[in-house]
């Protein structure tokens, strides 16, 4: 499925309980520009094998120099931690303190969906993530929820999930022992945006999702696109900079950089 319809989460989520359905994860019209690359590929070059989207982070990404020029242009104060390991570390030590945090790694991700790259995040076990999101961060009103991005090989623990999760373009449900647990998502009839995240699809959002359960024991985040309301998903470290001051988010992390306010 393409086009606006394929939009529909709920509508995605029916069908799937009967067909096998695919949902072209940018399916508005900014997609078209990936069904021409398939039919040239097929069609002109006469390819036989099939091509997959992968992880649809398809856009720019910045080096390190390119950021810290722009923080430094900017006169902000920053740390710069010099390991992966310390960087999810640290993010998981401020989700785990209740704070909520701007996720800007690697390349942007192409089409409506934040898929662990352009993202806002917060721990399910912050008993006011919910009001923060909603009314100090995006601006919004409280019945529209967010995503709750967890491991692939461990989501059938706490969700029942179709195959389109993988890009957010479907509903899932909160297994029984947990409703009480992410009840601040649930759209409705225990319904929740579930976002499974593959380690081939993002090895670094896919390891601070495990970091966080090794803290807490609870693999999952509250995953948000990083924008305000009504601007589009944060492309450039600018723009992250502009979202993060103009918001409620209490850390931005900028591939191995971090401003804390």
């Amino acid at each position: 499925m393409a086009g606006g319809l394929g939009m529909n989460a709920l509508l995605i989520s029916a069908l799937e309980r009967s067909k096998q359905v695919f949902v072209q994860p940018a399916a508005g019209n900014a997609g078209t520009a990936l069904g021409a690359v398939f039919y040239v590929w097929n069609n002109v070059f006469g390819q036989k094998k099939r091509a997959s989207l992968k992880d649809l982070c398809l856009g720019p990404s910045y080096a390190a120099e390119e950021v810290k020029q722009v923080l430094e242009n900017c006169k902000l104060r920053f740390n710069y931690l010099m390991t992966t390991e310390e960087m999810v570390e640290r993010a998981v030590r401020d989700l785990n303190g209740e704070k909520i945090i701007a996720w800007m790694q690697g390349r942007m991700e192409f089409g409506p969906r934040a898929l662990g790259n352009r993202s806002i995040l917060a721990s399910p076990l912050n008993p006011y993530s919910t009001e923060n999101l909603n009314i100090y961060i995006k601006h919004r009103e409280p019945f529209r929820k967010f995503a709750a991005s967890v491991p692939e090989e461990m989501a059938g623990e706490y969700f029942e999930a179709g195959p389109n999760a993988r890009y957010l373009a479907t509903v899932g449900c909160v297994r029984a022992p947990y409703r009480k647990t992410f009840e601040a998502a649930v759209l409705g009839e225990n319904a929740v945006r579930v976002h499974t995240v593959r380690r081939e699809d993002n090895p670094l959002y896919h390891r601070l999702l495990h970091a966080a359960g090794k803290a807490t024991g609870l693999p999952v985040l509250y995953n948000t696109s990083f924008n305000l309301f009504g601007d589009p998903l944060v492309c450039t470290p600018r723009d992250a900079v502009r979202s993060f001051y103009s918001s409620g988010v209490d850390a931005l992390f900028v591939g191995n950089f971090v401003i804390e306010k």
